[in-house]
């Protein structure tokens, strides 16, 4: 037996409820199978299927039509055998977050029935549908009869006059404009070869349209034809873009309910919507209408706002198949109030609720960079509600909420930071900075400030915020007249042409600054004035081309780039701007944050969440990636440095912060990541490498200090007292040949080269101590031998000088008269001789003594040489 109960228990809980609305539930069982004619007379008089099971079905209508859908369905059963039974009820529609999460809300009484049909149609209706809708001409409402299994009320049938056609009331008009100036030859040629594609299916439904003003306008009779017709529209345009783009041209488009409004030429101007924000080749409709295009369609709120809505506001509606599905969107609002207004964009911040003189960025000093980072550590959560609290504040209190905005502490605070950010280049703190820069390039010549000189114009800048401007003006031409070559009073008459509602002849004067400016930086900033006042003033395209100037004269300034892509964005083309986007988020990823929140990109909101979606998908999908091979850093770094490693120390100390930003959800710490990782990675390679290298030089240096040790302790002349010291000259050298040889491509290898490092520099120090003392013995040995041989040979001659020269002496001396030789030595020569061999013996050792330490070192020096030489020589 069917029952309500099991339907509504498949409904999903939408727990955060975006929207709602009352309508009527149709319930409607059966037995066997379902005719099919059963859901298409739903759908054509406007339900929308909630939920189904085999045997029964749960749909929503908004209006009275549905009981339209079941007088037709009665008088169908008269014809058709089809044991059904249909059952109309009160019920409120919910909505959640995602358009997709629709719930009805039915009283508990009337979800626990549950009708076994019988044969043929019967129809109940709840009496207190008729209380609440208006009378349906050619239809009876007479008592029904009672129904096992219904709820006990007083329940109607409907009895339809035959007469009556019983057609749907649901009818539409379809708005569509192309974008583009009229004037323009790429505008004609374009919107001719589109507009020819257009009306092919124009004339295959034999719709009646009009063309005014760039409008094309024709009524949608039913349903059924808009759906078609929207279907239609939509997969033309794909087939277009993709087959045959030379005749693709943007579009923006609108679906309107006709209630009380005639087809005329009129018809867009009736119409609640500004056709300079929309965005093209999705149709705009309200939430009431998308939702009866049925299965086959998404729908996306179109102003993405982060407000509540309702059942009238605008949506756009797209092709629902897998590759939209596959797609996806970020999951980020906007602030409608920061967005919308009745005035034009702020040139300063790019808002619409206020006029640039009014602007809170004016009072702004200085820039703020570090804005990006704060926005960068929220998630998409944390900047929907940074962005649903600056809705809520400017509801309240709209121009003192944003002037405090460098005083607001919450999200709030720094998603509207960052909001005036985007566009700081434009602003008055720019300008400060661009007067003191005395660089040439952007962004290092922001860097280098020369110091504020003496002239009034900084005055003047200071108090353009809070003085009448035509004193201003008066007091700026002045001081013209007294420096006419110096720019900074042209870029100041330039801002009070702006405020004082003049974008052209503020470009004038900035276009007249730029020919006194002497840097590219200097004039690269009053380019960018420029284009950014023909932007203000809808003039896109010229806008484009300054900007792309302002690239020739400081070819890294992103903004320049950034707001050349808006403009794309502003003229309909926001996918013919996404390369560009793409390939700015590649060099800075904070572009990224840009997008999300910069508020002059309400038209191509839409695109652009769901091309981000693409590389937002693909950085996640890395971030798993990147947490586990940050995680394989980590063990590598243990692997191949020591605990105590400065290097190992500080890149697990990087590691740790760059997971830690894992935990954010955002693109830009996402970039940080990846980049973070790949930076780790080069740089462990690096050190390592380097390592290796200083390790093989500190082997090398060991070695040859180890040679010295050898060669040292090789002329040690007692060898049976080295062998402690050969045992440890053995092992330091059979270490240091291995660490020679040795690659140190693997981590043990390197950690025990370290080791290695360590423990070689001990052993071979303490061979250099002890060979200290060998060298001491052997030096002292080799003098001892140096001076007894000059000792020996001194000795020898002095002893034949005393044993034999003096008694020869005496002897001839005796024969040849010189007698007091002989009478000198008198009868005690022995005597003598003794006394003249102990003090020549002393001489000697005192000569050799002395001549050693003269000649000790050249003597060993030559030594060592001739020995090397042999040695070198075998």
């Amino acid at each position: 037996m069917p029952q309500l109960a099991a339907l509504i228990s498949q409904l999903p809980a939408v727990n955060d409820v975006r929207m709602e609305a009352p309508g009527i539930a149709l319930w409607a069982c059966w037995q066997g199978s379902a005719d099919p004619a059963v859901a298409q007379a739903m759908q054509d008089y406007g339900g929308i299927r909630v939920t189904d099971a085999p045997d029964q079905e749960l749909w929503f209508f908004f209006t009275s039509d549905v009981l339209l859908a079941m007088a037709r369905l009665e008088s169908w059963g008269r014809f058709n055998p089809q044991d059904l039974a249909l059952q109309a009820i009160p019920a409120r529609i919910h909505i959640g977050q995602d358009s997709r999460d629709i719930s009805l809300k039915i009283e508990d009484a009337l979800a626990r029935q549950a009708i076994t049909p019988e044969k043929g149609v019967r129809v109940l209706v709840h009496p207190q549908i008729l209380g609440e809708i208006v009378g349906v001409p050619g239809l009876t409402f007479p008592p029904a009869p009672e129904v096992p299994g219904a709820e006990r009320l007083n329940w109607l049938g409907i009895v339809a006059d035959a007469r009556m056609p019983l057609q749907p009331f649901l009818s539409w008009y379809f708005i569509l404009k192309p974008l583009g100036n009229p004037l323009d030859k790429g505008f004609q040629t374009g919107w001719r070869d589109f507009f020819g594609e257009i009306e092919n299916i124009l004339r295959r439904h034999k719709l009646k349209y009009i063309l005014s003003d760039s409008f094309l306008i024709f009524p949608l009779d039913s349903l059924r034809i808009t759906r078609d017709w929207c279907r239609q529209l939509l997969q033309l345009i794909s087939q277009i873009r993709e087959e045959r783009p030379e005749h693709y041209w943007p579009c923006v488009s609108a679906v309107v309910e006709r209630k009380k409004l005639n087809f005329n030429n009129e018809l867009p101007k009736k119409i609640p919507l500004d056709w300079d924000q929309l965005v093209p080749d999705l149709p705009y409709m309200s939430f009431r209408s998308g939702y009866l295009l049925g299965e086959g369609f998404f729908v996306h709120d179109a102003g993405l706002s982060t407000g509540d809505s309702t059942i009238e506001d605008w949506c756009t509606a797209g092709l629902a198949n897998a590759d939209a599905d596959k797609r996806g969107m970020l999951p980020v609002m906007l602030a409608a109030r920061a967005v919308r207004g009745s005035s034009g964009h702020c040139f300063y911040c790019g808002m619409r609720n206020h006029q640039p003189k009014q602007c809170p960025t004016k009072n702004f000093e200085t820039l703020t960079p570090s804005v990006w980072r704060d926005l960068a550590s929220l998630d998409f959560d944390g900047i929907n509600q940074g962005l649903r609290a600056i809705e809520a504040g400017l509801r309240t209190a709209e121009m003192e909420f944003l002037s405090g905005a460098q005083k607001l502490e919450g999200l709030d605070g720094v998603v509207l930071r960052a909001m005036f950010e985007v566009n700081s280049h434009l602003q008055y703190r720019m300008a400060r900075r661009i007067w003191l820069s005395r660089g040439r390039d952007y962004p290092r010549g922001l860097d280098e400030l020369m110091q504020q000189d003496d002239s009034p114009v900084w005055a003047l800048l200071n108090h353009l915020r809070d003085t009448e401007l035509h004193i201003e003006e008066k007091e700026t031409n002045r001081l013209i007249a007294h420096a006419p070559r110096d720019y900074r009073p042209h870029t100041l008459l330039g801002f009070i042409a702006l405020e004082r509602g003049d974008p052209a002849r503020a470009q004038a004067q900035w276009k007249e600054a730029r020919s006194y400016c002497t840097t590219p930086l200097q004039q690269g900033f009053h380019v960018m004035l420029q284009a950014r006042a023909l932007e203000v003033q809808g003039r896109c395209q010229q806008a484009g081309e300054l900007y792309a100037e302002v690239l020739t004269l400081c070819p890294l300034w992103h903004n320049a780039a950034y707001r050349r892509a808006v403009c794309l964005v502003k003229q309909g083309f926001a996918e013919q701007a996404g390369p560009y986007f793409f390939q700015l988020i590649d060099q800075e990823p904070n572009i990224f944050n840009y997008i999300l929140i910069d508020p002059e990109m309400e038209r191509g909101a839409l695109h652009m969440l769901s091309a981000l979606h693409e590389p937002w998908s693909e950085a996640e999908q890395r971030l798993e990636d990147d947490k586990q091979r940050l995680a394989g850093l980590r063990n590598d770094l243990a692997a191949w440095f020591s605990e105590d490693s400065r290097f190992a120390q500080k890149a697990n100390e990087r590691i740790s912060q760059l997971l830690e930003l894992a935990e954010v959800r955002n693109y830009v710490p996402f970039q940080a990541i990846i980049q973070g990782r790949q930076s780790l990675e080069k740089e462990l390679q690096a050190q390592i490498n380097q390592d290796a290298r200083t390790l093989k030089n500190r082997f090398s240096a060991y070695m040859n200090r180890l040679k010295t040790v050898r060669h040292e302790a090789a002329w040690f002349p007692f060898p049976s007292i080295l062998i402690e010291f050969n045992r440890i000259y053995n092992k330091a050298a059979a270490n240091l040949n291995w660490a020679l040889t040795a690659q140190f491509i693997t981590p043990e290898s390197f950690k025990q080269a370290n080791l290695l490092a360590e423990s070689e520099v001990e052993r071979i120090q303490l061979l250099e101590k002890r060979l200290r003392f060998l060298r001491i013995v052997r030096d002292f040995t080799l003098f001892i031998l140096i001076m007894g041989r000059t000792f020996l040979w001194v000795e020898i001659v002095l002893l034949l000088l005393i044993l034999v020269a003096l008694p020869l002496g005496m002897y001839y001396g005796a024969k040849t008269g010189i007698s007091w030789f002989a009478a000198l030595a008198g009868g005690n020569q022995w005597q003598i001789q003794k006394i003249l061999i102990f003090f020549m013996s002393m001489a000697a050792l005192t000569f050799s003594v002395v001549r050693s330490l003269l000649v000790f070192e050249k003597k060993r020096d030559k030594l060592f040489e001739r020995a090397n030489a042999k040695e070198e020589k075998k």
